[in-house]
């Protein structure tokens, strides 16, 4: 799960390698929620990708749960989801959830720079809102008399990173209601299902569930994983940043 969400947010920045990750000043992450204005979002993703041609399209769903200072990104079906908390300190925080196992992986600025995936500004506002500001402004923008449930779009065609690049913009949600990435042989689209998911749906997990959670520090990894207690959980949780190599290199 934690892979397709890295590579979901990778599209952001056009599918560069490496997971989103989180350890910035809290001056400009601050400074970033600010500018966005974030509203508040339980909002449900496709992301659809095919060969041109396009014969047969692979699909996959996944949620975003927003506000100003929080992000929650979980697949579709997967039992395991993202946790980014914009704290009043000095950091973001990040956490691995495990919600069948009610666990919980912290880690810290240290874990994530010893990880390469440390946190600024630009990709804060990438994780909240998928393409930066930055990105948008480099690209050609038109007003749309279509409307998506009452709210206008904005167009931005062009290329990010050398890739052409369509976006159906919503300006008072902050999010793309589609972007298309098409590429010489493929082309990769999102789009927005529902923004605001009635509560029959999944829902973002509470700060009451989290405190049912055991939390696992990710430096006592090391020292879990033989253990014949840990080896189950832990096997759920591969996907979880740095856990692959974390035998090799702890």
């Amino acid at each position: 799960m934690a892979k397709k969400i890295r590579y979901l947010l990778a599209l952001a920045s056009f599918l560069s390698s490496g997971l989103l990750s989180l350890s910035a000043s809290i001056a400009n992450a601050e400074s970033a929620v600010e500018g966005v204005a974030l509203s508040t979002l339980s909002a449900q993703f496709e992301t659809t990708q095919c060969a041109r041609p396009c014969k047969k399209a692979v699909k996959h769903a996944w949620w975003m749960w927003r506000t100003a200072e929080k992000v929650e990104l979980r697949k579709a079906q997967s039992a395991n989801s993202e946790l980014w908390q914009l704290q009043p300190g000095k950091t973001i925080n990040y956490a691995f959830l495990m919600h069948d196992e009610k666990k919980l992986i912290e880690y810290s600025d240290v874990d994530l720079k010893m990880l390469n995936q440390a946190m600024d500004a630009k990709k804060w506002e990438a994780l909240t809102k998928l393409v930066t500001q930055k990105e948008l402004d480099g690209m050609q923008k038109k007003a749309l008399k279509k409307q998506y449930q009452g709210l206008s779009l904005t167009q931005y065609d062009g290329k990010l990173n050398g890739v052409e690049t369509h976006i159906t913009w919503v300006p008072a949600l902050q999010i793309p209601l589609k972007m298309s990435y098409v590429y010489p042989k493929h082309q990769v689209t999102m789009a927005l299902l529902s923004h605001n998911a009635p509560p029959a749906t999944l829902t973002a997990t509470t700060e009451q569930t989290l405190l049912s959670y055991d939390r696992v520090d990710y430096t006592d990894i090391g020292d879990m994983e033989h253990a014949a207690s840990a080896k189950e959980w832990l096997s759920k949780a591969t996907d979880a940043p740095g856990l692959n190599s974390h035998q090799h290199h702890h």
